[in-house]
């Protein structure tokens, strides 16, 4: 009989999802049922051939001494007594014959029913091997679906990353190296109303030149810098040190000052240079009725930023920082999905085997 070869590998699923590995489980559950169920017919089959082959030599053995001895007490006028023994031990033996022959029948009816399992099992078999196919067609789907959305997340990921360490990059190289910017502002001598003579704006050129620098003007402005938060002015030593350094100072124009500050950071140079101008412009208007004309100052142009960085080093800090930080995101990253693949294949070829 022709023995069908079972395939116990099958397709393997694995990393498809709960439906398709549950799917691949029990068709390799039935296939195992399959092949354990075509073992135990083959051993049946061959016990009940082998049965069969030892009764029917028997049966033949023993129809031919039946025969012979048949034919000797047909040639002899008179049966001895051993002989009719014999005989009556010959029709036993023939009962227990027919009775074998019976069982015989009944082990070929039982061998047909084996057959027609044995073809019932070939049936499941072939639908195990289609269910397998479909299933390895969804499998190869999904999986292809899968790539697609892992390689679409991992870019969009890689950009983001790179992006995130890009901004924190430049912020902590603007903390580190900030930019330098000049701020710049101006004030203007305060008529309030009336036509001033060019002696009257020479001294309140004079005046306010040399309020710039002045120790109580100095004090007033290092408190505000201290209350505004800035703490390295907030002294008027360092504050003089700075103003000496930093501030620069040309009138445009009779009753006109412009001031300009050089400092690092675009909005703390803004903060100084204005908190600066209103303690001068604070300082001026104070004392102007002990001067000639009484004429005070107003300002003509809020602090601000004038134009781009001065010097801006903050470039080459982010790239040097992003560059490490990338470099160490890329190889902490590499190690993570390193043993995760590994526990992966580790996990799918246990399942498998």
């Amino acid at each position: 009989m022709h023995k069908p070869h079972a395939d116990s590998s099958g397709p393997s699923v694995h990393g498809a999802g709960s439906g398709s590995a549950s799917d691949l489980a029990e068709v390799e559950a039935r296939l195992r049922d399959v092949v354990r169920a075509e073992k135990r017919l083959e051993a049946r089959e061959r016990e009940l051939a082998e049965s069969s082959a030892a009764m029917a030599r028997e049966l033949r053995e023993t129809a031919e001494r039946l025969r012979e001895r048949e034919a000797e007490a047909a040639s002899t006028r008179s049966i001895p007594t051993r002989l009719q023994d014999r005989r009556r031990r010959l029709a036993r033996v023939r009962a227990v014959l027919r009775d074998r022959a019976s069982k015989l029948q009944r082990y070929e009816v039982v061998l047909e029913d084996r057959a027609r399992e044995a073809d019932q099992v070939l049936a499941q078999r072939r639908e195990v091997a289609q269910a397998a196919a479909a299933i390895k067609v969804k499998h190869d789907k999904l999986v292809a679906l899968q790539a697609r959305n892992k390689t679409l997340s991992s870019s969009f990921f890689a950009v983001a990353a790179i992006a995130i360490l890009g901004v924190l990059s430049f912020a902590v190289a603007d903390h580190i190296a900030p930019a330098t910017y000049a701020a710049a502002a101006e004030i203007q001598v305060d008529a309030r109303g009336r036509a001033l003579s060019a002696d009257e704006i020479d001294e309140w050129q004079r005046y306010i030149e040399g309020l710039l620098t002045d120790p109580g003007l100095l004090e007033i402005a290092a408190d505000r810098m201290k209350k505004r938060g800035i703490i390295s002015l907030g002294r008027a030593a360092d504050l003089r040190v700075a103003l000496d350094s930093s501030l620069t100072s040309a009138s445009p124009a009779p009753g006109r000052l412009t001031l300009e500050y050089v400092g690092e950071g675009s909005g703390a140079t803004q903060r100084v240079l204005d908190t600066y101008l209103v303690a001068l412009i604070s300082q001026s208007n104070a004392t102007k009725n002990q001067r000639a004309g009484g004429s005070g100052s107003r300002v003509a142009q809020d602090a601000a930023v004038s134009g781009p960085a001065i010097e801006d080093q903050r470039m080459t800090y982010a790239a040097g920082i992003g560059g490490g930080a990338t470099t160490v995101a890329a190889l902490i990253g590499w190690t993570i999905y390193t043993r995760l693949r590994k526990q992966q294949n580790d996990f799918e070829r246990g399942v498998i085997d």
